[in-house]
C-alpha cells in the first residue's frame, strides 16, 4: 500500500516539556531524554479512513503539563508524496511560536523520491528553549562576578548563517516586475546558474520566488527573534542592488544583505534591530563581521565611511544608556569592562577566520565531510586569528545535481537546506558539545555556525560559554 515516511528530530531544554509526533495510527513522545536522536514515522494509506482517501496528517504539539503551547500539521498524500495542505507548506510559515516561557523553533521539508541522494522521506524538527536565552550573557558572567572579569573571547557565539536572508520580502519586490531580461543577465553574473542552462529562462522565470526560496533562504527568523534565542554573532554582506533590480523594484537606493547578487534584509534595518535589542538587554555583546566574499561586482559596495555612519547613526538611537561600537581589540578587553563603557556591539571587517568550511566538504548530503573537517581542528590553528568558526550547515545547492533537482522540483517547501539541517545537526551539535573546549583551548573566541538558527544551537554556545567562563 502507498506509504510516505517522516523522520523526526527533537530538542528540548526547559523541563516539564515534550513534544508528539503523530500519523493515523502511530505516534511518538519526545522529551528531554529524546534530544539529537531521531524517530521515523509512517504515513500508511490502510491507516487512512475512506476507500480512495491517499491522504493522511501529519501533526507535532509542544505540550506542558498536559496543554498544548504550540503546533503545526501538513496533510500528507501517501499516493503522490506530496503536501496537499497545512501549516507547514513554505519556509515563510515556519514561524517561530514565543510564550512567556519557551522559544519553539520548527522545520519541514517536503522530500520527493530520494533522487540523486536526497533523502525520500520528510524531515521534521522541533526545538524548545528557554526565553531566558535573551540573556544569557548577563545569567553566565554577572556584574561584579569573577567570569565578568574574563575577557570577551572566553564566550562562544551563535552565529546566523547568511542572516540577513531571513525574509523574501525584498526579493519579492523585484520578483514581482522580473522578465526575461532579468533572466539572461543572472545566466551572465551567477556562474552556478551556468549548471541549468538546459532549462528555458521561461520556466526559471515562472518558477523564481521558489527556487531562491530553495536555495538561498538559509534563515526564517527575524533578527530580532535570532537574539532571543541567543545569537550574538553576526556575518552580514552589505552592498547596492544589482542596477537591474534596483530599476525594477523601485525599492530604496541603500546597502542591503547579498548572497552574490540575491538582496536579504537592508542593512540600516538590521543595525535597527540589533541596537533596539542591546538597548533593552545591558548584558548583552553582540559581534557584527563585514565581509564582502562572493558579492557581484555589479552590487556597489560601501565605503569606510558610509559603514562608520551607519553604525554611528545606529548606535545615537538607544535610549536607556550610551551605546558604542569597537574593533577587533574588544575581544581581548574583560566582559565587564565593555558593559561599563557601553560598547557592546564588536565590529570587524573582513578579519581572518580559522574555519572549519572549504566548498569540497561542505558540499555534501551527510554529516561526515563536515565531521571531519572538525576533528583535524587545533588549539594551534587557532593562534593566528581572533575567531574560530564551527560550521554546522552543508552547502548541498553546491553540488551540481542537486541544484539542477532542486530547481526542476522548486516548492517552498523543498528546499536542499532543510533536507540536511536536523540530521546534521543530531551529529555536529553533540561532537561541540563534547569536544570544542577540550580541543580549541586558545584564548580566541569561538563561533558555532547554523542555517535556520533554532533553540539546540544556541544552547550548545551557552553550554560551552559556561564551561569556558570558568576555566581559569
Amino acid at each position: 500500500m502507498p506509504s510516505k515516511g517522516v523522520q523526526v528530530y527533537s530538542y528540548i531544554s526547559v523541563p516539564g516539556y515534550s513534544i508528539e509526533y503523530t500519523v493515523p495510527a502511530q505516534a511518538v513522545t519526545h522529551t528531554i531524554n529524546n534530544n539529537f536522536t531521531s524517530t521515523h514515522l509512517e504515513v500508511e494509506s490502510h491507516n487512512i479512513p475512506g476507500h480512495l482517501n491517499f491522504t493522511g496528517r501529519f501533526e507535532w504539539k509542544v505540550v506542558r503539563d498536559g496543554e498544548v503551547v504550540g503546533s503545526a500539521y501538513n496533510d500528507i498524500n501517501t499516493f503522490t508524496g506530496n503536501l496537499e495542505g497545512g501549516t507547514m507548506m513554505s519556509t515563510q510559515h515556519f514561524s517561530p511560536i514565543m510564550t512567556d516561557e519557551v522559544i519553539i523553533t520548527y522545520c519541514f521539508y517536503d522530500a520527493g523520491h530520494g533522487h540523486i541522494g536526497l533523502t525520500n522521506r520528510d524531515q521534521c524538527y522541533v526545538t524548545v528553549c528557554s526565553t531566558a536565552n535573551r540573556y544569557w550573557m548577563g545569567t553566565l558572567a554577572p556584574a561584579g562576578s569573577p567570569q565578568a572579569q574574563k575577557p570577551f573571547s572566553r564566550f562562544v557565539l551563535a552565529a546566523p548563517h547568511d542572516n540577513g536572508m531571513n525574509s523574501m520580502t525584498t526579493c519579492d519586490a523585484i520578483f514581482s516586475s522580473a522578465n526575461m531580461d532579468m533572466i539572461s543577465q543572472l545566466r551572465e553574473i551567477i556562474p552556478q546558474v551556468e549548471w541549468l542552462s538546459h532549462i528555458s529562462d521561461a520556466f526559471i522565470l515562472e518558477h523564481l520566488p521558489e527556487i531562491v526560496y530553495g536555495t538561498a533562504i538559509t534563515q526564517k527568523k527575524e533578527i530580532s527573534v535570532m537574539l532571543a534565542l541567543g545569537a550574538r554573532y553576526f556575518e552580514f554582506r552589505p552592498a547596492e542592488l544589482l542596477p537591474t533590480f534596483q530599476r525594477l523594484s523601485k525599492l530604496p537606493n541603500k546597502f542591503y544583505f547579498q548572497h552574490a547578487c540575491i538582496p536579504g534584509i537592508a542593512f540600516d534595518d538590521f543595525l535597527a534591530q540589533q541596537v533596539a535589542f542591546l538597548d533593552a538587554n545591558p548584558t548583552e555583546i553582540v559581534t557584527l563581521h563585514l565581509r564582502y566574499d562572493n558579492i557581484v561586482k555589479q552590487c556597489r559596495r560601501p565605503t569606510a565611511q558610509e559603514i562608520t555612519d551607519l553604525l554611528n547613526e545606529a548606535c545615537s538611537r538607544a535610549q536607556n544608556a550610551p551605546l558604542t561600537w569597537g574593533d577587533r581589540t574588544l575581544f581581548s578587553r574583560p566582559i565587564e569592562s565593555l558593559r561599563a563603557n557601553g560598547t557592546r556591539l564588536i565590529v570587524v571587517n573582513e578579519a581572518e577566520k580559522y574555519d572549519s568550511w572549504t566548498a569540497e566538504a561542505y558540499a555534501t548530503l551527510v554529516p561526515d565531510p563536515i565531521l571531519a573537517r572538525f576533528e583535524g581542528m587545533t588549539t594551534e590553528g587557532q593562534e593566528s586569528t581572533d575567531l574560530t568558526i564551527l560550521q554546522c550547515q552543508a552547502t548541498s545547492q553546491s553540488i551540481k545535481e542537486v541544484l539542477v533537482y532542486s530547481v526542476l522540483s522548486a516548492n517552498a517547501a523543498t528546499s536542499c537546506l532543510t533536507s540536511t539541517k536536523a540530521s546534521n545537526d543530531m551529529v555536529l551539535l553533540p561532537w561541540i558539545r563534547q569536544n570544542a573546549v577540550d580541543r580549541l583551548r586558545a584564548e580566541r573566541t569561538i563561533v558555532v555556525m547554523n542555517d535556520f538558527i533554532d533553540g539546540a544551537t544556541c544552547d550548545t554556545t551557552i553550554l560551552l560559554s559556561r564551561r569556558r567562563l570558568e576555566m581559569d
